[in-house]
């Protein structure tokens, strides 16, 4: 059964957004359903008039907005994490959530997805502008006009006969609900439909037998009246129960739904491949391998009720004052050099695991990590990688002491976090936040870092990646203020082989201080520990 995702997965990330939008589609949804507004100097953006500009906290409609002006609104100021109260999704200092012009996310977005965009204001205007865009990538085939005046959907017919056209109810706020019974039979009269929007309470009454509309929608499914079907459209609160319920029905021709989440156990359970705690300090080296970012003897890499990177304080003194003479002055110069030339450098240090076991197409890793400190200069992360696992570092000598990376034969770039590009990985960046990393080339130098989200002082939560053909998006949760799934971020990486391999690794470095280039920030000591990863594939 199709997936349909009324604003993106707007219960997860703010709705309409290009995070929103991918990470439905990463997590299943083949359909994309939203409303489309025209601003004052004719761009199409997703969201409607009233609504788009009141996920910011203003009270001017879409229209009334050139995009620049649009843009320079927050979309992530009104988001609501449910049962989060005090969740803020993007954390002070940071860039706003803006939106994107609909041609722009066209181009970002998968190419197998059907597009159901609502039109509500504007009129025959805006049915023109927003098939022009497809029209112009040769899209119109993944494109369905949904509006409740019949007018446009002639006007859409009449623009492209390989656009499709969905009847639906009256323009409200939230998901939507299905039209009036003799609304369905006007537009029906002007020739066959597409799709019909409608929610599930316009479908079946109290008592569970069908609605009026419920009858006439699936006569004209068998008719052939309605091509493909009724797009059913969630209900607050709805449960697993509904989203069953919806699907069984006859004319169904997709699910809608706010959260992709929601609909998963009903709709696109999957398998799940590892389930693994990390109980006690036997490690499972024939799925797990242990390993070092550096090789110095400040990591130290081990299992304990939970896989722990213990991150011990530096010895040295991390910026030393200049040599007075100049030649031990030149030397330590040329010394610091060779430290960027190499990547050895001694003040750098992290390590962790990585799952043995490539992973083959589509699939959702999640693991609980704590650290000990969220500060500058240290973060943890879970990656998928195309380089497989390093050679397995055993963490203990035969007289039970720490081992040790000794030399560079000890040491993978694999447990590097950030390292061994191209990757996507979700991770907690020090103490500023939750974000997605990326890199679709092979040398460090190219990382990419998303914006952070939420609380980057929460010291434990829940990390989660997801793939879907090269679409990536990542998540975290946690017990303080994010009770559910928040998207962090998403990427196209198409880098990244069919069978990739997944990290998990923490890490500390010396960075230099925003108050004081010249200066570093203090070297931190921390302990990560990762526990309860949960790997489902989907085939």
């Amino acid at each position: 059964m199709r997936i349909a995702a009324i604003g993106g997965n707007a219960l997860h990330a703010p709705p309409h957004t290009r995070t929103a939008l991918t990470s439905a589609y990463v997590q299943g949804a083949d359909v994309l359903v939203f409303d489309t507004s025209v601003t004052s100097d004719g761009h199409v953006v997703p969201g409607s008039d009233r609504g788009l500009p009141r996920q910011a906290g203003s009270t001017a409609s879409v229209g009334e907005l050139t995009l620049t002006g649009l843009r320079a609104l927050d979309l992530s100021a009104g988001f609501a994490l449910r049962g989060s109260p005090g969740f803020r999704y993007r954390p002070p200092g940071h860039a706003p959530v803006r939106v994107e012009a609909l041609e722009d996310l066209l181009d970002a977005l998968p190419d197998d997805v059907t597009y159901v965009l609502r039109v509500s204001t504007g009129g025959t205007d805006t049915v023109t502008a927003v098939m022009g865009i497809f029209t112009r990538r040769a899209a119109t085939p993944r494109l369905v006009i949904a509006a409740s005046e019949p007018e446009l959907l002639r006007h859409a017919r009449r623009l492209d006969h390989e656009a499709g056209t969905a009847l639906t109810g009256p323009a409200v706020e939230g998901p939507g609900g299905g039209p009036a019974p003799e609304l369905l039979d006007t537009a029906l009269r002007d020739g066959a439909l597409d799709l019909v929007l409608a929610g599930l309470d316009d479908l079946i009454g109290p008592d569970g037998r069908p609605t009026l509309l419920g009858h006439r929608l699936d006569e004209a499914k068998h008719s052939g009246g309605v091509r493909l079907g009724v797009l059913v459209l969630p209900r607050t609160g709805a449960g697993t129960d509904d989203y069953a319920l919806a699907a069984a029905q006859p004319y169904t021709w997709a699910v809608g739904t706010e959260s992709t989440f929601d609909t998963a156990r009903s709709l696109r359970p999957g398998t799940l491949r590892v389930d693994e705690p990390f109980a006690g300090t036997r490690i499972d080296t024939r799925r797990f391998a242990f390993g070092y970012a550096k090789a110095n003897a400040y990591c130290h890499v081990f299992q304990d009720d939970g896989v722990h990177v213990r991150i011990t304080p530096y010895r040295g003194d991390p910026q030393p004052p200049p040599p007075a003479d100049p030649v031990e002055r030149r030397l330590a110069g040329l010394e610091e050099r060779t430290w960027y030339a190499l990547g050895d450098w001694p003040f750098y240090s992290g390590g962790g695991f990585g799952v043995t076991h490539g992973l083959r197409g589509d699939f959702a890793a999640e693991v609980q990590v704590t650290s000990a400190v969220a500060a500058q200069a240290t973060m943890c992360e879970m990656a998928a990688v195309n380089a497989d696992p390093g050679t397995h570092q055993p963490p203990f000598n035969e007289d039970g002491t720490p081992r040790f990376p000794a030399s560079y034969r000890d040491k993978d770039a694999f447990y590097d976090p950030h390292g061994a590009p191209p990757f996507v990985g979700a991770e907690h960046d020090e103490d500023d936040g939750y974000r997605i990393n990326w890199n679709l080339g092979t040398l460090y130098d190219t990382n990419q870092y998303g914006p952070p989200a939420g609380d980057g002082r929460v010291l434990a939560a829940r990390l989660r990646l997801e793939r879907r053909g090269p679409y990536f998006a990542a998540y975290t949760r946690n017990d303080a203020d994010a009770h559910d799934w928040v998207c962090v971020g998403t990427v196209r990486n198409d880098s990244m082989n069919d069978t990739v391999y997944l990290r998990c690794a923490g890490k500390r470095w010396r960075q230099e201080d925003p108050a004081d280039p010249t200066r570093f920030v203090p070297l931190q000591s921390n302990e990560f520990v990762f526990r309860d990863l949960r790997i489902t594939c989907y085939f």
